[in-house]
């Protein structure tokens, strides 16, 4: 009675569903699972436990679609394929992928499964919201959503598991990227300190600055140890009216792909143009307000892109930036003891918060050559006498920038100038295969 067993599991498991599922951030475990003979969690027994005594099928080579016609339905076998995208594997490991597939009514990327499977595995059909603080994640594609209600003076947290012994991660997670869909929690104080609302990571290797305020549409990208078991994304909240909300989709990046971040790059770009905020910068008057965050220490990176001249592609050989347009907010406000002018004599006014840009150059060049590349004051610009913003462009490799602010904005011995109401930077950025100067 083995193998008509065995079809109909085949059968049962490729059954067509009419809405595509995703997993949410409500995976707090998978009860039901049973253990096979080599004391692994396995939740294909779960489904087809049609002969425990045989427990390795499980874990052989996988069969090819050719090999299964032969092997079960009598058909002629061939021996050349890929395995690995085929329905069986599919079958053993539904998870085994990291690929995702995106829903066509809420815009969402995931995991597509036939119901009952997404289901044990704690997803949910498309269009639906799932919110909970305390949520443990062991899925790809997650989206973490914010309870209906958030009170003050209490916490939010979730856990990103990592577990290879897992079998939706077969592959080794090297990287955590986190996208805030939306993000809004209270503004810091005059000091530009997150002291009543704020959101942190722990568990990453690389420097992860605490942030607060306004987030939409910024990213993270969050290096792992060795052999890391955990990261845990926290939200503090202390006295406020101000609503909460969030939604963070939480992608574990496995070892060796090519969309990796490269080492200490919190925030990694693979455009040849586009644009960077500072966390919390918003376009939006604020008078003497503060959004700039304190103690920010990260690197923005950018991947070497292939742009266009005269009708081929070719290797980016320079990066250029500038202030964006605005509306309503400055561009580029990063204090310093010049209101005005980035630089000053000796770079004396970038100090305690600064950009750094490795190799900057005004462009069109100036003379003599002004070979400052720290930034700072409410004007993106590198000569010292300069009244209007310029373009900043490098040849340096790789393309990457430093952000630096201290721990507040009035206290150190060369006072910030909080008065400019700081609000970090909004720059713009292109990838140019050659600097004509």
């Amino acid at each position: 009675m083995l193998l008509p067993l065995i079809i109909f599991s085949l059968i049962w498991i490729q059954l067509p569903t009419n809405s595509s599922a995703f997993n949410n951030s409500e995976v707090i475990g998978r009860s039901g699972r049973q253990k096979n003979y080599y004391g692994r969690t396995d939740p294909s027994l779960y489904y087809m436990n049609y002969n425990p005594l045989r427990p390795y099928w499980f874990y052989r080579p996988p069969y090819s679609e050719e090999e299964i016609s032969s092997r079960f339905l009598g058909k002629p076998a061939k021996k050349q394929g890929n395995t690995q995208g085929n329905s069986f594997f599919s079958m053993r490991n539904p998870l085994a992928t990291y690929t995702p597939c995106q829903s066509t009514n809420a815009e969402e990327d995931g995991i597509c499964l036939a119901g009952p499977v997404c289901s044990f595995y704690g997803g949910r059909a498309t269009g639906d919201e799932v919110t909970k603080c305390g949520a443990l994640v062991t899925l790809n594609n997650t989206y973490w959503q914010a309870p209906a209600a958030v009170s003050s003076e209490s916490t939010c947290g979730l856990t990103v598991k990592m577990d290879r012994t897992l079998i939706e991660q077969r592959a080794t997670t090297c990287q955590l990227r986190l996208d805030f869909i939306s993000f809004s929690i209270s503004q810091p104080n005059s000091q530009s300190v997150c002291n009543t609302d704020s959101f942190q990571v722990a568990g990453a290797i690389n420097k992860v600055p605490i942030i607060c305020g306004d987030n939409d549409g910024q990213h993270m990208f969050l290096s792992l140890p060795y052999a890391a078991t955990s990261v845990q994304l926290i939200f503090t909240f202390g006295t406020s009216t101000v609503p909460r909300n969030w939604r963070i989709k939480i992608a574990m990046l496995p070892c060796g792909a090519d969309y990796l971040a490269p080492s200490e790059c919190l925030q990694y770009f693979t455009t040849a143009i586009g644009s960077v905020q500072t966390f919390n910068w918003k376009d939006v008057a604020t008078g003497t307000s503060t959004r700039q965050l304190a103690n920010q220490d990260y690197y923005i990176c950018f991947r070497t892109e292939l742009v266009n001249k005269q009708s081929s592609a070719q290797v980016a050989t320079v990066l250029c930036i500038q202030e964006c347009q605005t509306s309503s907010a400055k561009a580029f406000s990063v204090s310093g003891m010049n209101f005005g002018r980035s630089q000053t004599t000796e770079d004396a006014a970038c100090s305690n918060d600064y950009v750094l840009f490795p190799g900057g150059f005004s462009y069109p060049v100036t003379t003599p050559l002004n070979p400052r590349d720290r930034f700072c004051g409410t004007l993106f610009a590198q000569r010292s006498d300069a009244d209007t913003p310029q373009t900043i462009c490098t040849t340096v490799k790789p393309f990457r920038m430093f952000y630096k602010t201290n721990g507040d904005e009035t206290l150190t011995a060369t006072v910030d100038a909080f008065a400019t109401g700081n609000l970090g930077f909004c720059l713009t950025f292109e990838h140019s295969q050659q600097f004509e100067g």
